[in-house]
């Protein structure tokens, strides 16, 4: 399979430039969707400001595989993956501020390319996301179900919860 594309969904979008968009003309997301240490329910330092900063929009599933990395996962979106990949979606505030701390503590991982994303969000409804992906897999640990929260729940001592 190749990657997912993008395609614009029906909707409010707030214009938003991004260099990380080939086109310049191209209307950026203003949402973005996290399925990692940046989710809903984490105890992350980072998590803990993108839910200070960003409106919880709901929870949402891409087709793909999530990689266990140790204390993170990868995910490689493949729209002809029969698994999913289990995420929260966040509506980013107007300013470009916190897109561009998630851009550095993404950056942690030097395969992380930040893509814009079509997704299915599992109360209803579609939107255009950014989220961070590898083109490649990652690690021959693929995290079943997709969910890293449960995942790492599991594996864990100490629950990654606040």
């Amino acid at each position: 399979g190749g990657r997912l594309q993008s395609v614009l969904v029906v909707g409010r979008q707030r214009p938003r430039r991004s260099s990380c968009v080939s086109d310049p003309g191209h209307i950026a997301p203003n949402h973005i969707f996290v399925y990692g240490t940046l989710r809903k329910g984490s105890n992350h330092p980072m998590a803990r400001r993108v839910m200070a900063q960003a409106r919880h929009v709901g929870q949402a599933r891409a087709a793909g595989k999530l990689y266990d990395m140790g204390w993170y996962p990868a995910a490689h979106f493949d729209k002809d993956a029969s698994t999913l990949i289990v995420g929260d979606v966040f509506a980013l505030p107007p300013s470009d501020r916190l897109l561009a701390e998630i851009d550095a503590y993404e950056r942690g991982d030097p395969n992380y390319e930040r893509i814009p994303l079509e997704l299915s969000l599992i109360g209803g409804g579609r939107v255009l996301a950014w989220t961070y992906g590898v083109s490649a897999p990652a690690s021959p640990r693929v995290i079943p179900g997709g969910d890293f929260l449960a995942h790492w729940n599991a594996k864990a001592r100490r629950p990654m919860r606040p």
